[in-house]
């Protein structure tokens, strides 16, 4: 790893964008005084993070911006950008919280930016970042943003100006030690801040704890009030569990008989519609048909009352024929007049005429029957009475008496007929009557059916009712529930009341009055907590839980800081155990060095580095943990490690530093640094004007120095020493323009020589 690169922008004299690029072992810049020489080590200063602006000789970040000439206008920032070569990557992060920060390249660029407001900007390959990561990134290559790699002018003899305890951290620097500076600086602010936050801890507590008292007083006054509201609570919670219960047995039962009811309803309603349906009327037809038969029966008797009057006329003409034939034989010439002096054919004209008619209502087979004699007595009434005195005489009585008989037969058999009919359709009535009184005895059993199912109806009507009723009653037990539950959320200062998870025994024996006694029990309860001021109470004890929820916050936290103040100050104790032991063995190397250029450079003596103890006492505060006073102040004593410089120069029995010329701390400051750089050579060494005070002699051994140490460090060398830019492979030109800003101009010696040769 190694520099690569310097760009500046607007910082301090150099108004323009002006680049040094450093791609050899040593590097010198001149110039006359004035020109800007140091500016480029400031800038080197500034880039690395440096802090102190009186250093880089400024007041304010403002004075660190190109101020203006008359040809260029001043400028609102300045920018400075560093280029190191990370091919072999060395450059690192330590810290977890800058995984984000990638320097994965071949190139790493930190850059700086400063402002007119005095704000500052820092960027790593573009990435903006936090000076904190540009110290840890360049501390894992054995740079510091002030250490022994950069020394400016005036400022050779720093290592032996500075007290033992500084000393100390320059050569923890120079020895690549910073980052446990770091990392213990970072754990003692992490351990102050615990500190800190244990000590506010500890005072919010003190201040609690009188409140506490107060509180706990007042909570052991309503102690009772809290277990009666543990009994309130128990009781609540086997109340809504069995309410609960009973309310969905008492539906569900509900339910049950309100479907049965409806079910039963249901059957009977469909039957007495049905019966309305199929009983409209109370005549039978059986009782049609019987009627409508025994109608045919009389109208059939009715024929036949008729057959025979008939028959019985036929039987007398019969009779009255027979008789005359018998008249006849004995009276053989008589007239019928006289022998029957009675006899008249008008009454025979009246009787045929009616016979006739009985004739006509006869029915159709006797009709038939008697049509010749209907025909014959038609023709006789016909014909006049004269004619038939005249004719009867000529009737033949035998064949009048033959055709009677036949009719007597006809009509005979016609009323057989009839009484066949009479006979046969009695059969169908007797039938008709064992129906219908099949059908009646069933109609009477339909009937008081029908009633029975109409009483029925009136009855589930009157279970509907009920069922209704016990409904809204039902509906009346689970709005008070509810304004319970409501009630006891207020009294107990829920948010609801845990009661699903509890067991419902004796489920049998839970009724309306097993609820009503238990809600009793829990009114006494509730007027009990009342008369105690249960109300208050709940506010009281909630109050009282929280402030202790605090204390026993705060007794935690205590706990934890002081667990972590512990670990804190075991990991304070192993890094500095560490940077010891390291401090330690870099010491002896740097002892080993230091003497043998101090020797090298006053041609004999002895130099060396030795620890140094610093006693110091703080005062200390006893205090009372719970009255929290201050009773005496108390001195504690504390020990640090420094750093001494012991020189012997040869030929002098000068040991002390202060008694030193100045270029014999001259040669002293540069005997060490270059002992420093040989031990954990830095990737560049910057020195300013380090070789001023030397004569001729001298600065050939420092320019010998020089050479020998850029086998492993960069060097960048102000210098206006002749001797020194000689031993430079490389010079950077700084002048001051007529625009007065600082211009470079760069040359290599192997090219001027050939130039000049």
């Amino acid at each position: 790893m190694h520099l690569k690169r310097l760009e500046l922008n607007g910082f301090k004299s150099f108004a323009h964008k002006s680049e040094f690029v450093f791609d050899v072992p040593i590097i010198a810049i001149v110039g006359p005084n004035g020109s800007g020489k140091s500016n480029v080590v400031e800038a080197i200063r500034f880039v690395l993070g440096e802090q102190s602006v009186k250093s880089m000789r400024g007041k304010t970040g403002a004075d660190l911006i190109f101020k203006g000439s008359r040809e260029i206008p001043k400028m609102s920032r300045a920018s400075v950008s560093i280029v190191f070569d990370n091919i072999d990557r060395v450059f690192h992060l330590h810290q977890d919280n800058n995984n984000r920060i990638n320097v994965d390249f071949d190139e790493v660029v930190i850059t700086r930016e400063v402002y007119s407001d005095g704000s500052n900007k820092y960027l790593i390959n573009g990435n903006e970042v936090r000076m904190k990561d540009v110290h840890e990134l360049i501390a894992s290559v054995n740079i510091g943003a002030s250490g022994h790699h950069i020394i400016s002018q005036g400022e050779a003899d720093r290592y032996l100006n500075a007290n033992v305890k500084d000393r100390r951290e320059l050569i923890e620097e120079a020895l690549g030690l910073k980052v446990y500076q770091y990392r213990i600086k970072e754990s003692e602010r992490k351990l102050q801040r615990a500190e800190d936050n244990m000590r506010e801890s500890e005072l919010l507590r003190r201040e609690l704890a009188p409140h506490i008292r107060f509180l706990k007083r007042q909570v052991d006054k309503i102690e009772k009030a809290k277990h009666l509201r543990i009994e309130l609570m128990s009781q609540y919670q086997v109340y809504f569990a069995q309410e609960d219960y009973l309310r969905r047995k008492l539906g569900s039962d509900l339910d049950i008989e309100r479907e049965q009811v409806q079910k039963e309803y249901a059957e009977v309603q469909r039957f007495i519609d049905n019966y309305g349906d199929s009983n409209e009327t109370d005549v039978f037809p059986e009782e049609l048909e019987i009627k409508k038969a025994q109608n045919q029966i009389n109208e059939i008797n009715r024929k036949i009352t008729s057959e025979r009057q008939e028959l019985g006329r036929i039987e007398g003409m019969i009779s009255l024929l027979e008789k005359q034939q018998r008249d006849a034989q004995s009276n053989n010439n008589t007239q019928i007049e006289t022998t029957h002096p009675g006899f008249s054919f008008e009454v025979v004209r009246e009787f045929l005429t009616d016979l006739l008619t009985q004739i006509d209502l006869m029915g159709v087979s006797t009709r038939i029957t008697f049509g010749t004699i209907k025909k014959s007595i038609e023709d006789f009434i016909k014909t006049p009475v004269s004619e038939i005195q005249t004719e009867s005489r000529q009737i033949d009585n035998t064949k009048e008496i033959s055709v009677l008989e036949n009719s007597k037969v006809s009509i005979q058999k016609t009323i057989s007929e009839f009484q066949l009919i009479i006979d046969s359709t009695e059969v169908s009535i007797k039938h008709w009557e064992e129906s219908l009184h099949e059908k009646r005895a069933q109609y009477q059993e339909s009937q008081k059916q029908y009633y029975e199912y109409v009483a029925k109806k009136k009855e589930l009507d009157a279970r509907r009712q009920i069922i209704m009723s016990r409904d809204e009653s039902l509906g009346l037990r689970s709005n008070a529930r509810n304004e319970e539950y409501t009630e006891a959320k207020v009294l107990l200062g829920v948010d609801s009341i845990e009661y699903q998870s509890i067991a419902v025994e004796h489920e049998l024996e839970i009724t309306a009055q097993t609820q009503e006694q238990l809600r009793r029990e829990i009114e006494r309860i509730k007027i009990r907590l009342e008369d105690i001021g249960g109300g208050s109470g709940v506010e009281l004890i909630k109050e009282y839980e929280e402030t202790m929820e605090r204390d026993q916050f705060l007794e935690k936290e205590i706990t934890d800081i002081s667990t972590s103040i512990e670990s804190l100050q075991s990991i304070i104790s192993e890094l500095k155990e560490s940077l010891n032991a390291q401090f330690d063995i870099g010491v002896q190397k740097i002892n080993n060095e230091f003497d043998r250029f101090f020797k090298l450079m006053f041609g004999g003596g002895k130099a060396q580095l030795n620890p140094a103890e610093i006693k110091k006492r703080k005062k200390k505060s006893n205090q009372e943990d719970q009255l929290n006073i201050i009773d005496e102040l108390e001195e504690e004593e504390s020990t640090e490690y420094g750093i001494d410089i012991n020189v012997q120069l040869p030929r002098k029995k000068v040991s002390d530093l202060d008694m030193l010329s100045g270029g014999e701390r001259s040669l002293t400051s540069i005997a060490l640094l270059f002992a420093l750089s040989q031990v954990n050579p830095p990737p560049f060494l910057v020195l300013d004007e380090t070789d001023a005070a030397l004569d001729e002699a001298n600065s050939q051994r420092y320019g010998d120095m020089v050479e020998s140490l850029s086998k492993y460090s960069q060097l960048v060398v102000v210098t206006h020493n002749r001797e020194t830019m000689s031993r430079a492979q490389t010079l950077f030109g700084v002048t001051l323009g007529r625009n007065d800003a600082s211009t470079t101009l760069s040359l290599r010696l192997e090219d001027a020589k050939k130039y000049a040769k």
